[in-house]
């Protein structure tokens, strides 16, 4: 008789949606593709959603080998049911393996339950494994540790990887084909893989097990993108650490593009672009985007100060470079978004806000994402030596949602966060937060843009200058509205315990926002409020008074609300050309002709929650919050004089 092997890739339980498990389905797909473990060895259910531990453990029948795929988001989950499924069936050999596991034994001594761990890729282990179990004989292992006769032993190291030109496909094996009968209210969604490897070394990063790029077949992969289309799948994840770093890439774009024009799926293909973006790369973002497909390019930076890069193995973009290619895809419609990583080594509060401040004079005007820096155990910089030398200190956070109300089956996840080294204290560390959110929120979103872009350009006043006194306008007079929603911000960006870091209000649904959003939520519902209480610091910049009210005017009309179906602006001034020139890196002189600015929008969106859905979660990085992104019908008509 067969034994029952069992393995799990578990999901935060969204709201109604999953990701199909496609690294476990890869670990089987890999391992009953052998002869030996086939005849020998029953495959029993592959476990994904996130459901009650027992209800998963009532389904377990006499298992001999369980496998668990731990990732940030499953590593608490994993545990409790390892340890329930090892007090019912002692005898059961449990493994864990994945990104969350360290190369070292520390995951075998914290948990007795767990009998070993897998380091690095998992397929050729877990398929030595299941072998070495059933014979008894470990003395062939590498790339293990386990305990073995009361010890804890790690095998040796091997730098071996799975040839990839006739690894078999869980998708065209059929092993995620009885989830859509067993499932049938889940919206299922897709990784795709086209290569493994990445030729960086960032000190943030434990994606890649090796820097030499290897690839997936391309019949293979073309037939995945089939199998995605033909079940009606909406969203398809490409999980290759640089797509567009190979010429190939923008044939799989295409074939995308193709197979959805002729069955309307994957609706969404959302890659991760290539570091250092190139021809190839415009290319595929440009395709993607004129069919609808994706909605973005990543010009990825994490830091602008030149010591952090050189700590952290990370070589950017020449920013002149940047500025053009910024121009090239703002010209084709396309839009961009800047990535940025808060706590990095190095980095002070001045240094990581003037960063983000040159990107603006850079031309980045559309959307940045500033990410706290996350601590992955096989990452430099969660090493002892790495950590002391930059004195990094990080605190353990609890893993919670944005964007979606994720049901944790009672089992909280967390995850380590670097909130504070030898060159930024965690006090600058909050304010560094904080002004993010002022700047994305107030620039990014758009809700003072205009007024940013004017003086800069008229008043040669620096971006970091005009955010640093907005800042410290809002936190002058603790009596105001808008003083009291940033000071809510910066209280819980300063707790680490409960780690809240996110806007939350009923109004707009139950999800959490990030706080530039919830910024623009909320001065957008508060909004006259807003315009009142902040017309003193607009004043305060100087602006000739005729001009000033114009602008005043002009800036607080394109804000895109609740309830429009058309937008008229009438003035003085052609704001309308002025900004749009400077977006598009060709700033001309501010010219005084009356004009009467027609906007009929692409939609028109009643309720506050629809519209936190529409235009700020979906819309955010096409400026859908300004009813003057390119997305809407746009007139200038000019009056006389």
């Amino acid at each position: 008789m067969k034994r029952n092997i069992y393995l799990s890739q578990f999901n935060v339980t969204y709201c109604d949606f999953a990701y199909l498990p496609y690294g476990a389905g890869c670990i089987a797909a890999y391992a009953w593709n052998d002869e030996e473990i086939k005849s020998r060895f029953r495959l029993g259910e592959l476990f994904f959603m996130r459901e009650k531990p027992e209800d998963v453990l009532a389904r377990i029948e006499n298992p001999f080998i369980f496998g668990f795929s731990c990732l940030v988001w499953n590593m608490e989950y994993n545990k409790v049911l390892a340890k329930k499924i090892k007090e019912k069936y002692p005898d059961c050999f449990i493994v864990f393996g994945g990104h969350n596991i360290p190369f070292n034994t520390s995951v075998l001594e914290e948990c007795p339950y767990v009998d070993a761990l897998i380091h690095g890729e998992g397929e050729k282990s877990f398929a030595n494994l299941i072998k070495a179990v059933d014979s008894g004989d470990f003395s062939s292992l590498t790339n293990t540790s386990l305990r073995l006769n009361g010890e804890i032993i790690t095998t040796p190291e091997e730098s071996f990887c799975v040839p990839l030109d006739d690894m078999p496909s869980p998708y065209l094996n059929g092993y995620f084909d009885g989830f859509f009968r067993a499932f049938p209210n889940v919206e299922f969604h897709a990784i795709l893989e086209t290569n493994r490897g990445c030729p960086y070394s960032c000190a943030f990063c434990n994606w890649c097990y090796t820097e030499k790029l290897r690839y997936i077949p391309m019949e293979r992969v073309k037939a995945e993108i089939e199998w995605i289309s033909a079940h009606k799948i909406p969203y398809c994840y490409c999980a290759d650490a640089n797509f567009g770093i190979s010429q190939r890439d923008l044939e799989i774009a295409q074939y995308v593009v193709d197979t959805n024009k002729k069955t309307g799926y994957p609706r969404i293909f959302k890659p991760c672009y290539a570091k250092n973006s190139d021809e190839n790369v415009f290319e595929i973002g440009k395709l993607l985007n004129n069919s609808g497909i994706d909605k973005g390019v990543t010009l990825a930076y994490q830091s602008l100060n030149p010591e952090t890069l050189e700590n952290i193995g990370r070589k950017n973009l020449d920013v002149e470079y940047y500025t053009k290619l910024n121009s090239r895809y703002s010209a084709e419609g396309i839009p961009t978004y800047t990535e940025f990583i808060l706590g990095l080594p190095c980095e002070t509060y001045e240094s990581f806000c003037n960063g983000l401040c040159y990107l603006l004079d850079a031309g980045q005007h559309n959307s940045m994402a500033v990410y706290t820096c996350q601590v992955y155990c096989n990452a430099p910089v969660a090493q002892p030596e790495y950590k002391e030398k930059f004195g990094i200190k990080w605190e353990r956070v609890p893993f919670l949602g944005l964007h979606y109300s994720p049901n944790f089956q009672g089992i909280q996840e967390y995850y380590d966060a670097i909130v504070e080294t030898s060159t930024m204290s965690k006090a600058d560390w909050v304010k560094a937060n904080v002004f993010s959110a002022v700047l994305q929120g107030f620039h990014h979103l758009g809700m003072l843009r205009c007024f940013a872009v004017y003086t800069r350009y008229e008043l040669d006043m620096p971006y970091y200058e005009f955010y640093n006194r907005l800042y410290d306008y809002i936190f002058s007079d603790d009596t105001k509205y808008i003083y009291s929603l940033f000071e809510s911000i910066r209280e819980k960006q300063d707790d680490t315990v409960k780690a809240e870091w996110y806007y939350q209000n009923d109004l707009f649904s139950t999800v959490g926002w990030y706080f530039e959003e919830g910024v623009f939520l909320d001065l957008a519902y508060h909004f006259e409020t807003f315009w009142d209480e902040i017309y003193d610091f607009l004043l305060s910049l100087g602006i000739e008074e005729n001009i000033f009210e114009n602008l005043y005017n002009y800036q607080k009309s394109i804000i895109r609300l609740p309830g429009q179906r058309t937008v008229t602006v009438e003035s003085d001034y052609d704001f309308y050309n002025y900004f749009e020139n400077v977006y598009g890196n060709n700033r001309q002189p501010l010219e005084k002709k009356k004009n009467r600015l027609n906007i009929v929008l692409e939609k028109e969106i009643d309720c506050w929650d629809e519209y936190a859905k529409e235009i700020i979660w979906f819309g955010k990085r096409r400026s859908a919050t300004l009813c003057t992104n390119p997305r809407e019908k746009i007139t200038l008509e000019y009056t006389e004089n």
